[in-house]
């Protein structure tokens, strides 16, 4: 084997090398020109330097190469959600049904809560009844109104309030007559009273037999006392009599009767006026029921709103619940909050040296527990704050592009702004420009084999290399060597080019 091996290498040197085409040759033929030409260069370039006395700096070069320069900023923020909502009790009531807890994850349409549904019928039945209640009240304030309008007799409340006053005084007038006329009578009566006790005690009849017709013994009587009594007792039956039926005091109290009845009916007037709607009152019975009728049907609509149970409307995350099972909850009062994942941010703090390297809508490569996601640039902060550190940074927040279960709340998350970037232009590495007072810098040999300074302009920039946008084009050759041990006006040689 190892005889045949040997055998085949030597028929492998014998065979016969392929032809050079002649553009081949003309490429070789001139390369050996230049590196004759360049040794020879050399050569007399060292000749002439020893001459001269001069010391040779070897050095090494680089073309300025086309090339593309993007700007990336690295960050670490925090995840958060840009959707939140809260979830506040429609009315007043009991939850039968709640089986959450802060930190589980709900999915759009699942059930949050549900109230009892006994205690929902009861207050809507209620709701109904007050309803009920305002129509009742307003169809009895017009019908009321009605009547008055009806009753009325063509007098103001004012008319008939000074028509009562007028008869009150009327009838006081009258029983003052009244009573005036029955005490003078009774005064007569009592003088009669008194003159017939007179005469009892001057004669020998006693008068009151005389009254009755009592024969008493004619020893007790004599003719003028007799008729004497008999003049007083019928005086005094005359004044009696005129107590109880005088014709005067009799028309005085029909008067009076008249003058009540009058009264009666104007203070039914009076009342009914009073009762009388203006456009005001109708207005403002109407805005009532209204507005009766409006909280009954928001108390109705509400209930049927809940009746089927409280869901969610977005995916997401429990992060703050205040309701249990069996708990009485009062309307308005905020029962459960829910932090959204379908539209998640990542908030960073940008330093004040990337402030205007970062703006709305750039390109974000974002990196979450190991997995890649695309975003950009959404939000940045008016204002700037100071960090923990005091230092000014100015807020700014990420978007995700179709986050995931992968994306958790409050965790950690890494992002790589794409903040600029230029294409097929003049590129350096950062390492070959030097820096001093009077600006950017690079040294090129010049023709003399000295160093030359020619002054650049920067454009974008990375870590590692340098847009050029004056001072060198594509194709320009720079020296490479640091630039620190080098100075203008300096011979170099260059040994070697990258």
């Amino acid at each position: 084997m190892k005889k045949d091996k040997n055998t085949a290498q030597e028929v492998k040197e014998k065979a016969p090398k392929a032809p050079l085409t002649p553009e081949k040759k003309r490429k070789r033929r001139r390369r050996i020109i230049f590196a004759v030409i360049a040794v020879l260069a050399i050569l007399a370039l060292i000749l002439y330097m020893r001459k001269k006395n001069n010391p040779i700096t070897p050095v090494e070069t680089a073309a300025v190469e086309k090339g593309d320069i993007e700007v990336i900023l690295s960050y670490s923020g925090t995840i958060n959600s840009s959707e939140e909502k809260s979830y506040y009790a429609n009315l007043t009531g009991i939850v039968s049904e709640m089986n959450l807890h802060v930190g589980d994850r709900v999915s759009k349409g699942d059930l949050l809560y549900r109230y009892d549904q006994d205690d929902l019928d009861l207050m809507k039945e209620k709701a109904s009844l007050t309803q009920d209640q305002a129509e009742g009240n307003y169809n009895g304030s017009l019908q009321r109104n009605y009547i008055s309008t009806i009753n009325s007799n063509g007098m103001s409340l004012t008319q008939i309030n000074a028509r009562i006053d007028e008869i009150t005084a009327q009838t006081d007038a009258l029983n003052a007559q009244i009573n005036e006329k029955t005490a003078r009578m009774s005064r007569t009566l009592t003088d009669l009273q008194k003159t017939a006790m007179d005469v009892d005690q001057n004669n020998i009849s006693d008068s009151t037999d005389a009254a009755n017709g009592n024969n008493a013994p004619n020893t007790r009587q004599n003719d003028e006392g007799h008729q004497m009594s008999l003049e007083i007792q019928n005086a005094m039956s005359e004044v009696q009599y005129a107590l109880s039926y005088d014709p005067e005091i009799q028309s005085w109290k029909n008067q009076i009767n008249a003058l009540a009845e009058e009264k009666s009916k104007l203070l039914e007037a009076s009342a009914a006026e009073s009762a009388r709607m203006t456009s005001g009152d109708r207005e403002a019975l109407d805005a009532q029921k209204a507005l009766t009728e409006l909280d009954s049907s928001d108390t109705i609509a509400s209930i049927e709103k809940v009746e089927g149970g409280i869901t969610s409307d977005l995916s997401g995350v429990i992060t703050e619940l205040n309701v249990a099972e069996g708990a009485t909850v009062s309307q308005g009062s905020r029962l459960i909050t829910i932090s959204g994942t379908d539209n998640v941010h990542i908030d960073i703090q940008i330093s004040k040296t990337d402030l205007d390297k970062i703006q709305l809508g750039q390109k974000v490569d974002i990196t979450i527990r190991g997995k890649q996601y695309t975003g950009e640039v959404a939000q940045i902060a008016g204002a700037a704050t100071k960090n923990a550190n005091g230092v000014p940074v100015v807020a700014a927040q990420i978007s995700v592009d179709d986050p995931d279960d992968n994306v958790i709340l409050g965790t950690e998350a890494t992002v790589k702004i794409h903040s600029d970037k230029v294409e097929g232009v003049p590129v350096l590495p950062y390492e070959y420009i030097s820096t001093d007072a009077d600006g950017d810098f690079v040294y090129m040999v010049g023709d003399d084999f000295t160093l030359i300074r020619r002054d650049v302009t920067l454009g974008l920039s990375t870590s590692t290399d340098a847009e050029i946008t004056g001072g060198l084009n594509i194709g320009d050759k720079v020296v490479t060597t640091n630039a620190d041990t080098l100075s203008e006006g300096m011979t170099v040689i260059v040994t070697a080019e990258e």
